[in-house]
C-alpha cells in the first residue's frame, strides 16, 4: 500500500483520513515504474550519443546507468507479481529514486549533469504518493546530497577526490539546490491541495451516504457527527437546532449506546441564547491560550470571509471548562437552523482553510440530514393518518353495525321463542353479520399492500376473484387472454388494487348477480375490463377519464390509481342494466420490471 502519514499526525490531510482505493495505489506505482524505466532507457541512449565523461569515468557512469535500468526493471517486475504494493516496496522505491541520481552525479559534472533531472523525478514521485511534507523532504535530501558531494570533492581525502569526476562551481551548485527546494515546494503544495480536495470529496460522499433516506434519523445524525468529530480529533460533538416556526430549541448529543445513539433534550427558554451562542460569529474556532480568561479566535462570516480577531477578543469561551471549541452555523431546511459544535477538538495552523472546509461540509450534510428527518416525520404522520382512517372506518361502519345487531338480538331475546317472525329476523341478523365480516376482510386487504409482480399478477387476480365469488355469492369469473405478463411491478400492484376496489364497489353498491374480470392486450396496450349486471351508475353513457373528471363522476380511487400508472379509463353505465369499466395501460416494450 502507499505510504501515508501516521494516524498520530496532526496534519489536516491525515485527519481527513484520505484513503485512496487499493487499485489507485497500484495505478500510481505502475505509472511511476514505467516512467522510471523510460527515464533509464533514454539516459542510456543519451550517454551513448554524447557521453558526459571520458576514460574510466565513462565506464563507471555506464555501469551505474545499467544498474539503474536493471533496478527499474526489477521494480516493475515486483509490481507485476505483487498486485498490491506494500509499504516496504514504496519506501524502497522512493529511497532508490534519491540514491541513484546522487550516485550518477559522482561520475559526471554535477551542476551541469543531465542526470540532475533524476532528482526532479524523485520529487514528482513523492508528490504523486504523498503531499507537501514528503516532497519537501525529498527535495531537501537531494540538495543535501549535492552539497555533501561538493564538500567531499573540495575537502575530502585526496584519493577519493581523484576517483570522482566532478567540479565544484559554487554559484551553479547554490542555484541548483535552490531550484530543487523551490520545485519541491511547488510540487508538494500542488499535490497537498489536490489530495486534500479528493479527501474532502471522499469525506463528503461518506457523510452523504450516512444520511440515507429511510434510515433512522438518530443513527444518521450520530454517524455524521462522529465522522466529523474524528476529523477534528474530538469525541465530544453535538448539534443545537432551533425550530423557527415554534421557537423551540433542541440539543442532540451523541451517545455510545447503539440503542440510543443520540440523546435529545429541549433547551429551556432562558438557556437558548447561550446554547445557540448568539452574538458569536457564524463560524469560529476558539482556543484557550493558558492565560487567565484569554482565548485566541479565528472566525468567518456566513460567506466564508475572514473576520478580524481583534474585533472578537472580548468574546469569552462559550462552553465553561473547555480548552477549545469549533462552532459552525448552518441551515437544515426552511424550518431548522443549527450550530454544529466540536468541544476540545484540534484545528491546525491553517485555521481558515479548515473552517471553510467545515462550512462547506455542513452546507451539504445539513440538508441531507433534514431530508432524513422529514422522511421519518412524514412517514410517521402518514401512519397516524392511516390509523385514524382505519379507526374512523371501523367506528362508522363495523362498530355501528355491530351495536345495531346487538340491540336487535336483545329485542329478539325479549320477544321470546314463540314469535313466528323470529327465524326470519335471525336470518336477517345473520346476513348483517356476514356483511360486516366481509367489510372487515376487505378493510384488511386494503391495509395490506399486495406483494405482486408480473409473475404473480394473473394468479393473484384469479385468487382474488375466486374468493370474492365464494364470500359474496356473486357469480364472478376471471378470464385472461395471456399466459404471462411483463408489466412493471408497480403497475401490477396498482392494477391489483383497482380490481380489489372494483369488486368492493360491486358488492356494496351494484346489487349485481354476476360479474366478470377480463385481462388481455389490444393495439399495443394492456387492457383490464370489469363488467357487472347490477344497477349501474346514476348516469347513462360512455365516458373517458378526462370527461369523468370534468363531470366529477366515477370511482375516485380507481381514477387516481389509473392516472398513477399513466393509463386511461372508459366507464360505460346503463342504469338498471349494469356498468362496464375498461382500463388501458400502454405497453412500453416487453420488459419485465419486477
Amino acid at each position: 500500500m502507499t505510504l501515508r502519514p501516521s494516524t498520530s499526525s496532526r496534519r489536516f490531510l491525515s485527519r481527513l483520513r484520505a484513503s485512496a482505493p487499493r487499485f489507485e495505489d497500484r495505478r500510481v506505482e505502475q505509472v511511476l515504474a514505467f516512467s522510471r524505466l523510460f527515464l533509464a532507457l533514454t539516459s542510456l541512449v543519451a550517454w551513448e550519443i554524447h557521453p558526459v565523461a571520458s576514460g574510466p569515468y565513462y565506464h563507471f557512469g555506464l555501469f551505474v546507468l545499467l544498474g539503474y535500468t536493471a533496478h527499474s526493471l526489477l521494480l516493475l517486475a515486483l509490481l507485476r507479481i505483487h498486485r498490491v504494493p506494500t509499504r516496504g516496496f514504496v519506501v524502497w522505491a522512493q529511497v532508490s529514486d534519491i540514491a541513484w541520481p546522487a550516485l550518477l552525479c559522482l561520475f559526471t559534472d554535477a551542476p551541469n549533469s543531465i542526470f540532475f533531472s533524476f532528482f526532479l523525478f524523485a520529487m514528482l514521485a513523492a508528490a504523486f504518493r504523498w503531499g507537501l511534507v514528503e516532497t519537501m523532504t525529498t527535495a531537501i535530501i537531494g540538495a543535501g546530497l549535492l552539497l555533501f558531494q561538493a564538500a567531499v570533492v573540495r575537502y575530502g581525502p585526496p584519493l577519493l577526490r581523484h576517483m570522482l569526476f566532478t567540479n565544484v562551481d559554487a554559484p551553479r551548485l547554490v542555484l541548483r539546490c535552490g531550484f530543487l527546494l523551490l520545485t519541491g515546494f511547488l510540487l508538494g503544495f500542488l499535490a497537498e491541495g489536490e489530495k486534500e480536495l479528493r479527501a474532502e470529496i471522499d469525506l463528503t460522499n461518506r457523510l452523504l451516504s450516512l444520511a440515507r433516506i429511510g434510515g433512522r434519523f438518530a443513527v444518521s445524525l450520530h454517524d455524521a457527527l462522529m465522522e466529523l468529530g474524528r476529523v477534528f480529533d474530538s469525541r465530544q460533538v453535538y448539534e443545537v437546532v432551533c425550530q423557527s416556526s415554534t421557537g423551540r430549541v433542541f440539543k442532540w448529543v451523541t451517545m455510545a449506546s447503539p440503542e440510543r445513539p443520540v440523546a435529545t433534550r429541549e433547551i429551556a427558554p432562558d438557556q437558548q441564547a447561550s446554547e445557540l451562542m448568539r452574538g458569536y460569529p457564524h463560524t469560529f474556532y476558539m482556543r484557550s491560550t493558558g492565560q487567565k480568561q484569554k482565548c485566541s479566535i479565528a472566525a468567518l462570516d456566513d460567506e466564508g470571509r475572514r473576520l478580524e480577531a481583534s474585533q472578537l477578543q472580548h468574546l469569552p469561551m462559550p462552553i465553561p471548562g473547555a480548552h477549545s471549541v469549533l462552532v459552525v452555523s448552518h441551515e437544515m431546511g426552511r424550518d431548522w437552523a443549527g450550530r454544529f459544535v466540536v468541544v476540545n477538538g484540534y484545528v491546525g495552523r491553517r485555521r481558515e482553510l479548515e473552517l471553510r472546509f467545515a462550512q462547506n461540509i455542513m452546507r451539504q450534510v445539513g440538508p441531507a440530514l433534514y431530508s432524513v428527518y422529514l422522511f421519518r416525520h412524514f412517514r410517521s404522520r402518514a401512519g397516524a393518518v392511516e390509523r385514524a382512517r382505519v379507526a374512523r372506518e371501523l367506528h362508522d361502519t363495523v362498530i355501528q353495525s355491530l351495536i345495531s345487531i346487538e340491540m336487535q338480538i336483545d329485542v329478539l331475546r325479549r320477544r321470546g321463542t314463540h314469535d313466528s317472525q323470529l327465524p326470519s329476523e335471525l336470518q336477517r341478523v345473520q346476513g348483517l353479520l356476514r356483511q360486516e365480516v366481509l367489510n372487515l376482510r376487505e378493510l384488511m386487504q386494503t391495509m395490506r399492500p399486495p406483494d405482486v409482480g408480473p409473475h404473480q399478477f394473473l394468479d393473484f387476480i384469479a385468487q382474488l376473484v375466486e374468493r370474492f365469488s365464494r364470500d359474496t355469492g356473486v357469480a364472478t369469473r376471471f378470464v385472461s387472454e395471456l399466459q404471462e405478463v411483463t408489466l412493471p411491478a408497480a403497475t401490477c400492484r396498482e392494477l391489483a388494487r383497482v380490481v380489489q376496489e372494483g369488486l368492493v364497489n360491486i358488492r356494496k353498491h351494484s346489487g349485481a348477480q354476476s360479474a366478470m374480470v377480463h385481462f388481455g392486450s389490444q393495439s399495443g396496450a394492456w387492457k383490464l375490463v370489469i363488467d357487472d349486471d347490477g344497477k349501474g351508475f346514476p348516469f347513462t353513457g360512455r365516458f373517458t377519464l378526462s370527461e369523468l373528471d370534468d363531470l366529477r363522476r366515477g370511482p375516485t380511487v380507481i381514477k387516481e390509481r389509473v392516472r398513477a400508472v399513466g393509463g386511461d379509463m372508459v366507464l360505460e353505465s346503463s342504469p338498471g342494466h349494469g356498468s362496464k369499466l375498461e382500463i388501458t395501460i400502454p405497453q412500453k416494450g416487453n420488459e419485465s420490471y419486477g
